[in-house]
């Protein structure tokens, strides 16, 4: 700077830095009209240059001005008024109501409320009940604290004057107007209860899933999660789905404990606190891991995906171990680590991104990395074409894969070499005399003593309150395969348990009892009827009186107004998730620092943290993130590891080996099916299991393999799902990304249907097409469809997908089931590159269309041209006077768009010629006997009007009464209120 003047009307406030990399230079006045108030330093790497004068017209207030050389020549400091010494700003202390908190006592009586829970000492078990006002919740959880109105208020002492009340606010989302987020209540969870792993459950027969390990060699901890306050929900309790997504936006608290000794048993989460840079010891250590358990590639699920020897044209890697790195030409066969990112607006060669990632590889041990922009030659336009046509191999060829979920290019890797990360939030407090004390209490009253709520409070809390779906459901999607004849043999079992008049858990446990007995079943039968009788009681209510009996004989009785816990069956008992009540409980681990409670959070949760970041909005860097194996991701919190074996938070330490199952085909170990899954296993979906505008991850790393063709069906349509959903810019055409060397893309059949009879290709193609993923949400006042980035509306109907073409994949390829689909049609469809050298009809048996648009024509855009289009004769809908369901010329009609539009706009475009919906697909539902005819809406793509592009999906169904008159598909389509277009549609 030279010659420069800094004016100020007004003084700044509070801590502002005034920094400067280099002294100013010549003669530039600091001139302040008011005085500064709060510490503000004047911060100069090197000292002012001469006649600087810095002019203060009224006294400065608590500012310091630091230089790390003396100032030279005539610096003047001019002031007006005195200067005060500097003072330090008081230390926050705890409010009244903070001081209070005995938190190692609250958590100890937590984790004794779970451990007798987990022995049978109590009946406490994870309910979930219905409020009279409609409201449904999860109870009971220890109540700690009521917080108030303490984080909201402008008066509230998080605003600086209570270290606990800010540390809470950190954990909160406020929403202005909500009074329902204005008061927040603090609980302890168990950690076995959290979202990372899945409620314990039962098997179609009813019997306990058995976690191999769990019970025997894990113990449990506890966690803080501030909760907001809900009418109908009792302080025990905390509304459903909140666990899965709310608590992963901020995470939960824990208490930071000293580390393990040898031969304690591991707990099943412990906290981590994180350096303010990235320590990659734990990244090296889940690369271990993954090595020792996940197998590679040909054996096992995880590894670099490529054979022995494999070329590629024009592969290039940077050597990050010249100085400076230099890119240079190796085999593919060589070891290489590869980076995902968005580059952004950079105009740099090597922007922070890229040299963070250069240090993490020669930190990681590895000498070559891969990144797209400066590894592929930009100036060799059919080398540049053929790299990008392999860029599926080029990642899942990688070791790893570097992925930035923290920004762009310019925004570096948080934590390494010089960019920052979050700091992570945590809070030290005094621990009381009394602390820690879990003995019996002066009350006689077991709700005070359990769960921190007196007896008669809690009644009045849940007057009305009953119990609601089952006491295992957390709101995520659970769906459970059933065999066939499995479920028959439960129906037998059903009828069974009728005939005594008795329920099916009450029948297994007599079943298993007489067999245990070696008593034939029906004479077994006939003793209980007697036993009951002499008792004074019905059968039906035997198994109840006796669980009464053993708890009360065992020093535990269970009142008649408490629920009894879970019925096992005897053979059962050993597979529960309970251990056994004679193996003492062991208290949680001492405190990190004597005579202090550390309280550290988790921050937000990885998965959450990325599907929020730019990076997910880019349909290249998904691709690039499902087609790796290994990936490390950095958000700006914290370091995320998900390969195709387990997934792991570097706030969390998890119990990797005990969590590690053997294989199916037994090449391999990963993690158990009750583990949660990550984010790039195309695992996303509503909690009708069809995709939604709340994605919920589900549970399990089970081989791709294991699952049959609707678990198939369904991975991949997840994964085009989430795929067209991000912004698909540089390339990408609507076709382009389902043909990447066969990986990933919209399923399709190639053969015949079942029956031998009609080629399938056509079909699968359309059907696939026409369900693709757009919802429908408002968005804005005005707008009545479309998607939002908010999720809060996460209970809307309408935001469900559709999973019908799973159904259909499912009935065309069983031969028991083809004749479900007799009703069929699609349009005619055919796919070409953009320079008209190469087309396919979508139709017959077309042997592969990965070949067709691979080879010589890879790096080709591709695009899909609909010959002879039918299109909706127009979009006039029809309203229910009961509200939901619309109509269009008597047919029930779904809408789902993925742009904001009023119906009005959706109608008077139709109108115009500017939208146009356009049939793709029709048939009958398989298994049952409605139809739905499907149609694609489209909106002009451009001034020319010769391309369009999708903006959503329409659904027509067609009720059993109307398909029942029908001949055949020609009389189907006939009814349907659709004209010929008059020109081919060509989709970008």
């Amino acid at each position: 700077m030279s010659s420069g003047s800094f004016n100020f009307n007004s003084a700044p406030q509070g801590a502002q830095p005034f920094s400067f990399s280099s002294p100013p230079q010549g003669s530039q006045p600091f001139n302040f009209n008011s005085a500064l108030q709060g510490a503000q330093p004047f911060s100069f790497n090197s000292a002012p240059g001469p006649s600087q004068p810095f002019n203060f017209n009224t006294p400065l207030q608590s500012a310091s001005f630091t230089f790390s050389s003396a100032p030279t020549g005539n610096n003047p400091f001019q002031f007006t008024g005195p200067i005060p010494p500097p003072t330090n700003p008081p230390k926050p202390t705890l409010c009244t109501n903070c001081a209070a908190l005995d938190l190692e006592t609250a958590f100890a009586r937590a984790h004794s409320l779970y451990e007798g829970a987990r022995r049978r000492a109590n009946t406490r078990q994870l309910v979930t009940c219905r409020a009279p006002n409609g409201t449904v919740y999860l109870r009971d959880f220890y109540f700690v604290t009521s917080l108030g109105h303490r984080l909201t208020t402008a008066e509230s002492p998080a605003t600086g004057k209570c270290k606990l009340c800010a540390f809470f606010k950190q954990h909160i989302t406020t929403t202005t107007g909500d009074e329902r987020t204005t008061t927040y209540t603090v609980l302890a969870i168990c950690s076995s209860e959290s979202p990372l792993f899945q409620p314990p459950r039962k098997d179609p027969s009813g019997n306990w899933v058995r976690r191999d390990g769990w019970d025997e060699e894990l113990e449990y901890n506890v966690f803080l999660a501030v909760v907001p306050d809900v009418e109908g929900v009792p302080r025990t309790g905390l509304p459903l789905r909140w666990l899965e997504t709310e608590l992963p936006r901020h995470g939960g608290i824990y208490r930071l404990t000293k580390p393990l000794a040898g031969g304690e048993r591991p707990r099943v989460t412990l906290p981590r606190a994180l350096p303010a840079g990235v320590d990659l010891n734990w990244a090296r250590r889940w690369l271990r891991v993954c090595g020792r358990n996940h197998g590679v590639a040909g054996g096992g699920c995880c590894g670099p995906d490529k054979p022995p020897g494999a070329t590629m044209r024009g592969f290039r890697v940077i050597d990050c171990t010249q100085a400076p790195p230099v890119v240079v030409e190796v085999p593919w066969s060589e070891k290489y680590v590869a980076v995902s990112y968005v580059w952004g607006p950079s105009t740099e060669d090597w922007p922070p991104t890229v040299t963070d990632a250069v240090h993490m590889t020669k930190e990681m041990g590895e000498r070559y990395l891969w990144v797209d922009r400066l590894c592929i030659d930009q100036t060799n336009v059919d080398e540049k074409m053929a790299l990008i046509s392999r860029m599926d191999d080029i990642y899942a060829g990688a070791e790893f894969t570097i992925v930035n979920a923290a920004g762009d290019a310019r925004t570096g890797l948080p934590g390494v070499l010089g960019t920052q990360r979050t700091v992570q939030p945590r809070v030290e407090l005094a621990i009381k005399p009394e602390a820690n004390s879990i003995a019996a209490t002066n009350s006689e009253d077991a709700y005070l003593e359990l769960l921190n709520v007196p007896e008669a409070e809690y009644n009045k809390e849940t007057e009305g309150h009953r119990m609601w779906l089952d006491n295992f459901r957390h709101g995520l999607n659970n769906v459970m395969k059933i065999d066939l004849n499995e479920l028959l043999a439960v129906g037998n079992t059903k009828d069974r348990a009728k005939q005594y008049g008795i329920s099916v858990d009450h029948l297994d446990f007599f079943e298993d009892s007489a067999q245990q007995l070696n008593i034939p079943f029906d004479e077994f039968m006939e003793k209980q009827q007697q036993l009951a009788t002499r008792i004074g009681i019905t059968l039906p209510e035997l198994v109840p009186w006796l669980q009464r009996k053993v708890a009360a004989d065992a020093g535990a009785p269970i009142p008649d107004n408490q629920p009894l816990p879970p019925l096992d069956r005897p053979s059962q008992q050993s597979q529960s998730t309970t251990t056994s009540p004679s193996k003492p409980p062991v208290p949680l681990p001492l405190g990190l620092t004597p005579n202090k409670t550390t309280l550290i959070s988790t921050m937000p949760e990885p998965r959450h943290t990325i599907r929020q970041s730019i990076w997910a909005t880019r349909g290249w860097t998904y691709q690039e993130g499902v087609l790796a194996t290994r990936r490390i991701v950095f958000t700006p919190d914290q370091l995320y590891w998900e390969c195709n074996g387990m997934a792991l938070a570097e706030t969390l330490e998890l119990p990797m080996k005990t969590l590690h199952v053997l294989s199916t085909d037994r090449t391999h170990r990963h993690f158990a099916d009750y583990v949660l899954s990550g984010v790039f296993r195309g695992s996303d979906s509503s909690r009708h299991g069809g995709g939604g505008a709340v994605p919920e991850m589900q549970y399990g790393f089970r081989e791709e393999g294991d699952k049959g063709v609707d678990g198939e069906v369904q991975r991949l349509d997840a994964h085009v799902r989430a795929f067209t959903g991000r912004r698909l810019t540089d390339g990408g055409g609507f076709v382009e990304c389902f043909f990447r060397r066969g990986r990933e893309g919209v399923p399709v059949w190639v053969g015949g249907f079942a029956d031998g009879g009609t080629p399938a290709l056509g079909h699968t193609f359309a059907c696939s097409v026409s369900v693709w993923f757009h919802v429908a949400r408002p968005v804005q006042r005005r707008a009545e469809f479309g998607v939002s980035e908010d999720e809060d509306d996460e209970d809307d109907e309408d935001n469900q997908g559709d999973n019908a073409h799973v159904d259909f994949f499912m009935a065309m390829l069983k031969p028991e089931w083809v004749k479900s689909v007799d009703m069929l049609w699609s349009a005619q469809m055919v796919l070409h590159s953009e320079d008209g050298s190469h087309s396919t009809l979508v139709s017959g048996h077309v042997p592969n269309l990965d070949e067709f648009a691979g080879g010589k024509n890879a790096g080709k855009k591709w695009l899909l041209t609909i010959k002879d289009p039918l299109v909706l004769k127009h979009l006039y809908l029809m309203h229910s006077s009961y509200g939901g369901w619309k109509r269009l010329m008597g047919k029930a009609v779904e809408l789902h768009l993925s742009v904001p539009m009023t119906e009005e706009e959706l109608t008077a475009g139709h109108k115009a010629g500017s939208l146009v919906s356009v049939l793709i697909f029709a048939s009958r539902v398989p298994f049952v006997w409605d139809g739905r005819a499907r149609f694609l809406i489209l909106r002009k793509a451009g001034d020319a009007g010769e391309r369009w592009e999708r903006i959503g999906r329409l659904a027509l169904t067609m009720e059993e009464w109307m398909m029942s008159k029908y001949k055949d598909s020609g009389d189907m389509v006939k009814d349907l209120p659709v004209r010929k277009f008059g020109k081919d549609i060509t989709l970008v």
